[in-house]
């Protein structure tokens, strides 16, 4: 019977591991095949989380928490729609002329891919002469250029499900933040002991802090990335410089990916665009440089360690979410890394992901890990 007791606390361990990763997986396939309701309410709580210290603090000077939601609501959608009736007529543009576009980038590049079918074939003679006489036959390959990059398709595509999503998270974000602090209050007397209901507020505040503070200080770095790139579109001479700006303040909300199409969309617009292959290479030119500088002196400095993600957690993030969402997912993907952190700090069973979470601390516990693993490797 004693030898029984150690069998049965193994298997029901065991029992718990496999009820845990069976749950993860359920959650993962609601939160995929439930995506159409889910993307909205998450879409909302982030922008409720990002505005609600405003609220708040609105709230405090004895303005109404529906009146200020109203507000921030009405200004994104003014904002929205402006800036699509100012956009519409060029990217009705680059519709239309998307078929010209995909010819004339092949055109352009058509000396190109005559040296490279010489260099191909020199190859080929090469091999044959150097390889037995008899050969079998060889198969030939036609590569087609393509039309249009499909990230411009991506773009200007899918606008009534777009425009319901985006609705469905205005609407719900207004109602959040107009709620004022009713969720908070709801928290406090579901919790059973004072203790319980101090650690929840302070939980919840800190996400709320460290979303707001995150999303609001991207918003104007990215706001300022977009001015620079599109006032050097317009000395370059890049057609619908203001388009770029724009384009280019909604792509820095992906991390990595966003700037990589970026550049690769304004290289396909410039070389189609200028007739010099050199000077159109200025523009993808122009947009990486700025985007380093953005990305590793200017972000760095203005977000802090407190608020910098590891970045192997930030492509994990994006992959899966990416994977989850789409778009609207890889947009979120770091706020929700954030999310995660602020609440692993929290809780003492999880201090391990929240490690893992975070950028590199100092030198000196870089130094620390170093004399770790060599005291690890060494005989």
């Amino acid at each position: 019977m004693a030898d029984t007791a150690p069998e049965h606390a193994d298997y029901a361990k065991q029992a718990r591991t496999a009820l845990r990763g069976l749950l993860i997986i359920a959650t993962i396939a609601v939160m995929y095949f439930a995506r159409d309701f889910l993307l909205p309410v998450v879409l909302a709580l982030f922008i409720a989380l990002t505005l609600r210290p405003s609220v708040r603090y609105l709230a405090k000077h004895h303005i109404p928490p529906w009146l200020t939601a109203t507000f921030f609501i009405a200004i994104l959608v003014v904002s929205g729609i402006s800036t699509g009736y100012v956009l519409s007529a060029p990217v009705a543009v680059w519709i239309n002329d998307a078929p010209q576009l995909g010819r004339t980038f092949a055109e352009k590049f058509h000396g190109f891919q005559s040296s490279l079918d010489t260099i191909v074939d020199l190859t080929d003679k090469l091999q044959d002469a150097s390889g037995p006489t008899s050969s079998p036959a060889v198969q030939e390959v036609i590569v087609r250029q393509p039309a249009l990059p499909a990230l411009l398709a991506l773009i200007t595509g899918y606008p009534v499900q777009f425009a319901i999503t985006l609705l469905a998270t205005l609407v719900i974000a207004m109602f959040l933040m107009a709620s004022g602090d009713l969720f908070y209050e709801k928290l406090v007397r579901i919790l059973p002991t004072l203790t319980d209901r101090k650690r929840a507020l302070h939980i919840v505040y800190d996400i709320e802090n460290e979303v707001s503070s995150y999303v609001l200080t991207l918003i104007a770095i990215n706001a300022g990335l977009a001015i620079i790139i599109g006032v050097t579109f317009h000395f370059l001479g890049m057609p619908s410089p203001y388009l770029w700006a724009v384009l280019i303040f909604f792509f820095n909300f992906i991390p990595y990916v966003g700037a990589v199409s970026g550049v690769a969309l304004s290289a396909f617009m410039a070389i189609v665009s200028f007739d010099s292959l050199g000077y159109a290479l200025l523009m993808p030119l122009t947009y990486t440089l700025w985007s380093l500088v953005e990305s590793e002196i200017v972000k760095p400095q203005v977000l802090g360690r407190r608020l910098q993600m590891n970045a192997v957690a930030i492509l994990l993030s994006l992959a899966f979410w990416t994977w989850l969402w789409g778009i609207a997912g890889a947009a979120i993907a770091v706020p929700v890394l954030v999310t995660i952190r602020v609440f692993c700090d929290h809780v003492e069973g999880l201090s391990g992901l929240g490690e893992f979470l975070s950028v590199r601390h100092s030198e000196k516990s870089d130094a620390i890990v170093a004399e770790q693993v060599n005291g690890t490797n060494s005989p």
